[in-house]
């Protein structure tokens, strides 16, 4: 009621207000009486001017679901490497100064994409004084004992590659004490390393490296040192499994890299008896392969033979029940050295594989798996400072840009044909294909 008595004395004084205004020429209704009534009213009904004058009832807007935080990581793994006495010589520029830096700088961007580069030094860079350990010969020196000069892993370094594997045979070419003056030396550029180590408190702790809130465990293993025995009290120092007939430490390691957090296994075998063949030799490595796989390992990326062998999938199930992929690799062959047709009486060993391999994690749940995989076909080119060259790029372009010569491009195009072939053997584009399908239900699983 006391609504209605106020809106009929507003129509009062409006009307006399304009009575008032005629007369005095000033506005109409005078500005004081209307705001005296509207105040008078919303004191009244306990509202705001606000609530007048809106016609449209308040909106309330939903809080948007946040977006699942989804995150990447890139690693780039490469093949062998290897110093012979031609690359070491050709690397000398005087004074006891060495430059390999030629070798890597076309394959360079490739390496840098990765957040984590890895490679297999095979040898080691203990300085030219350190005594070898089975021929008892001093210098830098190439096959069987390789010992490089310190310019060839900062040329490496330089190059993109971040992260070491020292678990092959070439281990103990200057002993124990080669050993550990090349992680000193490798780790002081800011490099990590695995697969040999200088204490057994190292050999005990995982290396597991993380980007962008990605971990990844780098696991390393080689069926043996060329005969050279590990020193007795320092069997830390290299990681063996004699052929990968009992593989029980791998495994262990793989669970133990698991407890302690690590998102994907990565597991580095220098393994095979047969360095030049184009499938795993003895073929039972396919099943130890498996078993890694099902133990838990995301990667599994073989060395030691100097051919380019085959990928294979694997497909388990996770601790939730999802199915996982697993990429197993057994040879990405060589990707530097001095080894070349004329005296190997064969052209693959100049080829390698530069796999390169997306890692995706849902981070809200900690769920990380497999999301991509590409690999380029390198290619040393021995007559042009000993380049590693990535054929796909090599053959589009001309001939001279890479001081080619029409016949050896036709050689290069057969042989890139021919290691695609090897690459597939064993079902890699119908698994990968399935692995993909696994990691786009994961993705959209994140989204739903």
């Amino acid at each position: 009621m006391r609504r209605i008595h106020f809106i009929i004395l507003f129509i009062l004084l409006v009307s006399l207000s304009f009575f008032v205004g005629a007369i005095t020429g000033d506005a109409y209704p005078p500005d004081t009486v209307t705001d005296w009534v509207l105040a008078v009213l919303l004191n009244d009904n306990g509202l705001d001017e606000q609530d007048l004058t809106d016609s449209e009832p308040d909106i309330i807007e939903e809080e948007p679901e946040p977006e699942p935080d989804i995150r990447d990581l890139k690693l780039v793994l490469t093949g062998n490497v290897m110093a012979h006495i031609p690359q070491i010589e050709q690397a000398h520029i005087g004074d006891g100064k060495y430059d390999f830096s030629p070798s890597f700088e076309v394959i360079a961007p490739y390496l840098q994409s990765g957040d984590f580069t890895v490679t297999d030094l095979e040898g080691m860079q203990a300085g030219p004084d350190v005594v070898s350990a089975g021929w008892g010969v001093r210098g830098y020196t190439g096959f069987p004992e390789f010992n490089a000069p310190d310019e060839l892993s900062e040329a490496l370094y330089e190059a993109g590659v971040n992260v070491f594997t020292f678990a092959n045979n070439h281990a103990l070419d200057r002993g124990l004490e080669g050993l550990k003056i090349t992680l000193d030396h490798v780790r002081g550029l800011g490099a990590h390393t695995f697969g040999a180590y200088k204490s057994m408190e190292e050999r005990d702790t995982p290396l597991i490296l993380e980007h962008n809130g990605i971990s990844v465990a780098f696991i390393g293993y080689t069926y043996g040192t060329n005969g050279i025995p590990v020193p007795p009290g320092h069997e830390y120092c290299v990681n063996l499994a004699t052929d990968f007939n009992d593989i029980t430490p791998v495994l262990n390691d793989i669970q133990t890299a698991r407890q302690a957090g690590a998102d994907i296994i990565a597991v580095f075998p220098h393994w095979g008896s047969a360095e030049h063949a184009h499938e795993p030799q003895p073929q039972r490595l396919r099943q130890v392969a498996e078993e890694f796989a099902a133990a838990g390992a995301d990667l599994v990326i073989g060395g030691h033979p100097k051919y380019i062998q085959p990928i294979e999938w694997f497909f388990n199930e996770d601790e939730n029940g999802n199915e996982r992929a697993t990429l197993a690799i057994y040879s990405q062959g060589n990707f530097i050295s001095n080894q070349h047709e004329a005296a190997n009486n064969t052209p693959y060993v100049e080829f390698g594989l530069l796999l390169d391999i997306n890692i995706t994690k849902n981070y809200d749940i900690g769920d990380a798996w497999i999301s991509d995989l590409d690999y380029e076909i390198t290619w040393v080119h021995r007559d042009w400072r000993h380049r590693v060259l990535p054929l796909s790029v090599v053959l589009n372009a001309p001939p001279e840009e890479y001081n080619l010569s029409e016949n050896r491009v036709e050689r290069l195009k057969n042989i890139y044909r021919e290691s695609i072939e090897v690459v597939n053997r064993y079902g890699n584009l119908e698994d990968k294909e399935k692995a993909m399908s696994i990691a786009e239900e994961r993705l959209n699983k994140a989204y739903e």
